[in-house]
């Protein structure tokens, strides 16, 4: 079975039984904490080792619920997975449990790129378009690309809003080369 499909399965189960819970939020915000520390290239080499055996770890789990509070929830699916030789996939479970997560909550994620800083009132402005056009809340993250040189790009459901300087002038060459 594709990884990403056994992402989506132990994603599933888990938020099941968080919102049973009514944790899927603090499950989500732990999952993700824990899956930045697995994403070190040095422990992923470590996870992805065939032969390492289930004491290891769960030797690793163990270290990490001591660092951290983690909620009982998260801690027993980390053992679950260190079981099933599944620690490696912790990122596509969470990326998988983020997905399932903000489908549930009616939100969306949006990536939202500019050439410089946007006022309040411009992103304000493009969380409410968006939320009108997705019929979803709206969570953003802003970055700064300077090589778009104007405008903005959103990104949001796999789709690409692109209303950039760059493409413009882009688009606006490729139809003067047309025409020559």
């Amino acid at each position: 079975m594709p990884r990403t499909q056994v992402a989506r399965r132990y994603a599933k189960a888990l938020l099941s039984l968080a919102q049973e819970r009514g944790e899927g939020e603090t499950t989500g915000n732990q999952l993700g904490q824990v899956a930045e520390l697995f994403a070190d290239p040095e422990l992923a080499k470590i996870l992805a080792l065939p032969a390492l055996p289930a004491s290891v770890r769960q030797d690793m789990v163990t270290q990490l619920v001591a660092q951290g509070s983690l909620h009982e929830i998260v801690e027993k699916f980390l053992r679950v997975l260190a079981d099933s030789d599944r620690l490696q996939d912790i990122g596509a479970i969470n990326e998988a449990y983020q997905q399932l997560l903000d489908k549930a909550l009616g939100r969306v994620r949006a990536r939202v790129r500019s050439a410089v800083e946007l006022e309040e009132e411009q992103k304000q402005l493009l969380v409410q378009t968006f939320g009108q056009l997705t019929q979803k809340t709206v969570e953003p993250t802003f970055e700064i690309d300077d090589s778009l040189l104007g405008g903005v790009v959103v990104e949001v459901e796999g789709r690409v809003y692109d209303a950039s300087l760059k493409t413009h002038l882009a688009r606006l060459g490729d139809q003067l080369a047309r025409h020559m």
